[in-house]
């Protein structure tokens, strides 16, 4: 068997990126999985991780300075754990904004990863930028797979759908800061697709709770009631993949959820993406999308013309990333089928 280490505890695209993974290993590498959460302990797992083939990084944003042991604590000597650690699709926190070439990692950080890419082929990472980070400090065993969300395997070779824009995902920002913002661009989106149905989904929920602050538990709230006053139809989306199942039957996503974004293009319907960290802005420049970024000066006249443009059917850019995703499916099974022969 193999492990699974993730992370999904509230937000529900943690929760698509462990589906998605486990998946694709099942698929390619192992199908007996044991799934694990992080945040549950993983010293008290120790003889299970030793008795696995190998154990497989799932999920993040893994890649920060402090990744240990803020994102990966195993609670023993790295000595005691016997069988090798493989990121698989983990990509850059995305801070500090726009700056990827001054992020370095912790020394802790820095030993793990120097004895884990010593001890397998290659890992695997999500996205062009986070390469470059990685590559840059000295880890050149790296290949970009692509987000494990790339691959919706039933997808696989489909075209971009051309079907009418009928409903539409509109997915909220998780900074506060922008709530005027994500009033404009919900606005915009209305008037756009007047007869549209319109649901407006929070990835991390609307209220506070152990996961969610009061601060942007209240400016969630306050997101919800301006959604609801524009006509949209509220979905809290939290604590789990079933949760947005509703998604398949949408026809395009707008919004700041990366992994709403990458499910859409990955089942081949339409999507806008704007930027709130490195993470999108990776996945844009390693699909050669549209980079729309919040703090672009430009960014409303940018929305505009990229929402008019799906309007038209003008989605040339987006056909052209799905092929990418085909195209680089190939390098994610290749991927795989040698990990699976070197464990």
């Amino acid at each position: 068997m193999i492990v699974v280490i993730t992370g999904a505890i509230k937000n529900v695209g943690d929760y698509l990126i462990g589906a998605r993974a486990r998946k694709l290993l099942r698929a390619f590498v192992d199908e007996d999985i044991v799934d694990l959460n992080r945040f549950d302990g993983l010293s008290q797992h120790i003889t299970t991780l030793n008795n696995a083939r190998a154990i497989f990084l799932c999920g993040g944003p893994a890649y920060s300075k402090s990744m240990v042991p803020n994102v990966y604590d195993f609670g023993v000597d790295l000595k005691e754990i016997k069988v090798p650690i493989i990121p698989f699709g983990l990509g850059w926190s995305g801070k500090p904004f726009g700056k990827p070439d001054s992020f370095v990692f912790n020394e802790k950080t820095t030993t793990f990863l120097n004895k884990i890419h010593r001890q397998i082929g290659s890992s695997s990472c999500r996205d062009v930028i986070t390469e470059s980070i990685l590559n840059r400090q000295g880890f050149t065993n790296v290949t970009m797979t692509g987000c494990p969300v790339w691959y919706d395997l039933e997808s696989i070779g489909k075209p971009l759908a051309r079907e009418p824009i009928k409903k539409i995902v509109f997915t909220t920002p998780a900074k506060p800061r922008l709530l005027l913002q994500n009033h404009h661009l919900m606005r915009i989106l209305r008037q756009e697709f007047p007869e549209a149905e319109l649901i407006c989904s929070f990835h991390r929920g609307i209220k506070p709770d152990r996961y969610t602050s009061w601060k942007k538990g209240v400016a969630y709230q306050l997101m919800a009631a301006d959604a609801k006053r524009l006509g949209y139809i509220i979905k809290d989306v939290a604590y789990g993949n079933e949760k947005i199942d509703f998604y398949r039957n949408a026809d395009l996503h707008v919004g700041y959820r990366v992994h709403a974004h990458l499910d859409f293009l990955s089942r081949r319907h339409p999507t806008v993406l704007i930027n709130e960290d490195g993470r999108g802005q990776g996945m844009a420049q390693s699909l050669k999308l549209p980079i729309l970024n919040f703090n672009d000066p430009k960014l409303i006249e940018d929305y505009k013309n990229a929402l008019k443009s799906i309007h038209v059917g003008e989605v040339n850019d987006l056909e052209n990333a799905v092929s990418f995703i085909d195209d680089h499916f190939l390098v994610m099974k290749d991927y795989l089928n040698n990990i699976a022969s070197q464990i």
